[in-house]
């Protein structure tokens, strides 16, 4: 009873709170960084609708519905794209 912590978990908690700082820092930076490739996809899709879906997407079947769709008329192109990316 010296008032000194020998616990064997004192050390594990100071690594898990600097591990769990170092998580959250890295999930901000992807935020930003998804955000800012979502803002150029939508952008992308408003402008040229199957480019924005094949960024995502690839030559998924997501990318030949648009594809589709902006050829048969560019609006439904672009509403279809504005689903996909942001929904």
């Amino acid at each position: 009873m010296t008032g000194v912590d020998d616990s064997p978990t004192r050390g594990k908690r100071s690594s898990f709170s600097s591990q769990h700082l170092v998580s959250v820092e890295t999930r901000k930076k992807k935020e930003k960084t998804m955000g800012a490739e979502t803002f150029l996809e939508v952008i992308l899709a408003i402008l040229l609708p199957p480019v924005g879906v094949f960024l995502r997407y690839g030559c998924g079947i997501e990318f030949w519905i648009d594809l589709l769709l902006t050829i048969l008329g560019y609006i439904p192109g672009i509403i279809y794209a504005l689903y996909v990316l942001v929904g």
